[in-house]
C-alpha cells in the first residue's frame, strides 16, 4: 500500500489514440521503472471530464501530483483546478502535454513522454509544498498588466508572488531599495514598515521576484527555483542517454509555441521569461545539450528573450568557439502566434549542441539556477575562468553578473551598501593598518542594483557585464578609508559620514555636523542634542 503522502503521477487513456498512438502498455511500464516511489494511475478521458480525475484522487487527498495527457494545452486550468479540488498543493502540481506532433514516430513519442512526465514529477517532489499560496479570481479596473488582460477576466484564479517573512533575512529595513523592488518589472513591489507588501493588481506572476531574492523569500506556483531546477537536470540527463532529443526549450507557460512532444527540445515551462537568468542557459549548455527559449507575445517576454539571445551570442565570440557558434548570427524564428521563439545559434541551431565541453561536474541532480552560483559554476565548467584563457568581457541587459565601481572622493564607507547586498558581494572591513576597507567580489554580484540605488553619495555606478578577469580575481578592495579616532571621544570614525561628503548634500545636511574637522564625530558636534532640537527647519 502506498505511502498516503506519496507523489501521484496520472496518465489519461487518450494517449493511446490519435494520428501517432503512444503504447500506453509500454508507457505505463516505463514510468513504473523510472518513478519509484510514485503511484501510477491510468484513468479514462480526463481532458473531456476532468470530474473523473477529482472523483478518482479526493478520497486519498494527494498533495504532488502530476497528470498526463493529449489536450493539457487546451484544458490546463480546469485539470489545475480540479487537481486542487482534489486536494492538492497549488505548488506541487503538474500537467504534461502529451500530444505528438505530426511526423513523430511511436518510438520518439514514447521516450519524450517518459522524460516530460518524469520532469514534472521531479519539480513537484522538489518542491516546497507548505509554500503560501495567494490569487485573485478577478481582474481589477487598475493596473493591470498586459499579460494578464490577453488571459481574459475571470477566466481562472490568477496567482500572485507571496512575501515569506521568515526567509527575509533583513535587507529591507533601513535602505533606499532593495533587490526584489528593482527586479519587479511592473512595480509591484512596495515596503511598509520593514515589510515588502506585493500589489495584487500590478503582480501578473512573471516570477523575477522569486529568481532575484537569493534567499528565497518569494513564492510563486510555477516559479519555484529549486523544482525547476530538478526538473531540467531530469530532461538533460534524458537528452544525454536517450539520443531522441537534442536540447531543453525554457519556454513561457502562456506562449502558443511550445515545444510538443516530438520536437527536438524538451519543454520546460516558466510563469514567464521575465524569471530566466543566463546563468540557466549557461548551465544547459555547458551539459553538452541545445538550449531554446520560447517567449509569448507578452512585450516583456519578448524583450528578455532577445537580451537573452544576444548575450549568449556575445559569450560565445568572447570565448572565441570555432566551431561556428561565434561566427553565426542569432536567428530568432516567430511562431504560429508570431511570437518570438528560441535563440538558435551554430550550425545545428541548437548553441551548445556539440559545441562546447561538457559540464562533466553537474550531474542528474546538480542543475543550479540561483544566482550568482549558475553562472559561476557554469563558466568553470566551460572553461571560461581558465586562468591561461585570454581577458574576456560580455555586457548587456542579458548578462547575469555584474561589475560594480565606486568613486572613493565620494564614498563615506557609510556601509548602507553592504547592508542591501543580499549575496555577499560587497563587504567592509578594517584592514590590516587598521583603515576600514569596502570590496567587492564580483563573483557575487548579480547586478541586482540595490547598492547603487540605496548609495546616499551617489557613489556607485553599476554595469551588467560578465568580466572573466574579474570573476577569477576574488575580493577586490574598492575603496578605503584611514582609520581616525574622534579628538574628543576617542570614537572611531571610519564608516561615517565626513563633513566634506555631508556638505555635498546642501538639502539634508545640518549646520553642527558639517562643521568642524574629519577628527570629530558627528555625536560630539552635536554636544548631545539631537538633529531635530537644533536644525533650523526643526
Amino acid at each position: 500500500m502506498r505511502s498516503p503522502h506519496a507523489p501521484v503521477v496520472v496518465i489519461c487513456d487518450d494517449v493511446g489514440g490519435g494520428p501517432v498512438p503512444l503504447r500506453l502498455g509500454e508507457l505505463v511500464a516505463l514510468l513504473r521503472r523510472e518513478l519509484s516511489g510514485a503511484a501510477l494511475l491510468v484513468l479514462p478521458e480526463i481532458c473531456e471530464t476532468p470530474e473523473v480525475l477529482v472523483d478518482a484522487l479526493a478520497a486519498t487527498e494527494p498533495r504532488r501530483v502530476v497528470v498526463g495527457c493529449r489536450r493539457a494545452s487546451q484544458r490546463r486550468g480546469e485539470l489545475l483546478a480540479g487537481l486542487r479540488r482534489a486536494g492538492a498543493a497549488a505548488a506541487c502540481i503538474d500537467v504534461i502535454d502529451l500530444q505528438p506532433t505530426v511526423g513523430c514516430t511511436e518510438q520518439v513519442a514514447l521516450e519524450q513522454s517518459v522524460a516530460l512526465v518524469s520532469a514534472g514529477l521531479a519539480r513537484v517532489v522538489h518542491t516546497d509544498i507548505e509554500a503560501p499560496v495567494k490569487e485573485r479570481t478577478s481582474l481589477s479596473v487598475g493596473g493591470v498588466s498586459r499579460r494578464s488582460f490577453l488571459r481574459g477576466p475571470n477566466k481562472a484564479r490568477r496567482f500572485i508572488a507571496v512575501w515569506r517573512s521568515e526567509r527575509c533575512t533583513g535587507c529591507t529595513a533601513g535602505v533606499a531599495w532593495t533587490a526584489c523592488e528593482l527586479a519587479c518589472p511592473h512595480g509591484a513591489l512596495r515596503r511598509e514598515a520593514g515589510r515588502v507588501v506585493v500589489d495584487g493588481d500590478r503582480c501578473n506572476g512573471c516570477g523575477a521576484c522569486v529568481s532575484a531574492c537569493s534567499r528565497g523569500a518569494f513564492a510563486f506556483p510555477g516559479a519555484e527555483v529549486e523544482g525547476l531546477g530538478a526538473a531540467a537536470a531530469v530532461l538533460v540527463a534524458a537528452i544525454r542517454r536517450g539520443g531522441f532529443a537534442t536540447g531543453v526549450a525554457i519556454a513561457c507557460q502562456h506562449s502558443n509555441s511550445v515545444p510538443s512532444v516530438g520536437e527536438l527540445c524538451l519543454a520546460l515551462r516558466v510563469p514567464s521569461l521575465e524569471m530566466v537568468t543566463a546563468g540557466w542557459l549557461l548551465q544547459l549548455v555547458g551539459a553538452a545539450v541545445g538550449v531554446l527559449v520560447v517567449a509569448c507575445e507578452d512585450e516583456d517576454c519578448k524583450q528578455r528573450a532577445d537580451d537573452l539571445g544576444h548575450f549568449l551570442d556575445d559569450f560565445a565570440r568572447a570565448l572565441e568557439y570555432s566551431n561556428g557558434v561565434a561566427a553565426s548570427e542569432s536567428t530568432r524564428r516567430p511562431g504560429s502566434d508570431g511570437t518570438v521563439r528560441g535563440v538558435m545559434s551554430g550550425p545545428d541551431e541548437l548553441l551548445g549542441q556539440r559545441s562546447v565541453p561538457a559540464m562533466s561536474a553537474l550531474g542528474q541532480t546538480q542543475i543550479e539556477l540561483r544566482e550568482p552560483q549558475a553562472t559561476m559554476q557554469a563558466l568553470g565548467a566551460l572553461a571560461a575562468l581558465d586562468p591561461n584563457r585570454t581577458g574576456w568581457r560580455v555586457e548587456g541587459a542579458g548578462c547575469s553578473l555584474g561589475v560594480v565601481s565606486i568613486e572613493p572622493g565620494s564614498c563615506s564607507l557609510c556601509e548602507v551598501c553592504v547592508g542591501v547586498c543580499h549575496t555577499g558581494a560587497l563587504r567592509a572591513e578594517p584592514d590590516m593598518n587598521g583603515s576600514l576597507r569596502l570590496s567587492v567580489d564580483f563573483g557575487l554580484c548579480t547586478a541586482c542594483g540595490a547598492c547603487g540605488a540605496s548609495c546616499p553619495e551617489a557613489a556607485i555606478t553599476l554595469e551588467r557585464a560578465v568580466d572573466g578577469a574579474l570573476v577569477t580575481a576574488g575580493r577586490r578592495a574598492v575603496a578605503t578609508l584611514p582609520a581616525v579616532a574622534c579628538e574628543i571621544c576617542g570614537a572611531p570614525l571610519a564608516g561615517r559620514a565626513s563633513p566634506a561628503v555631508l556638505r555635498r548634500r546642501p538639502g539634508d545636511s545640518h549646520p553642527v555636523l558639517t562643521t568642524g574637522t574629519n577628527s570629530t564625530c558627528a555625536d560630539c558636534r552635536l554636544g548631545g542634542h539631537s538633529v531635530k532640537a537644533t536644525h533650523p527647519r526643526g
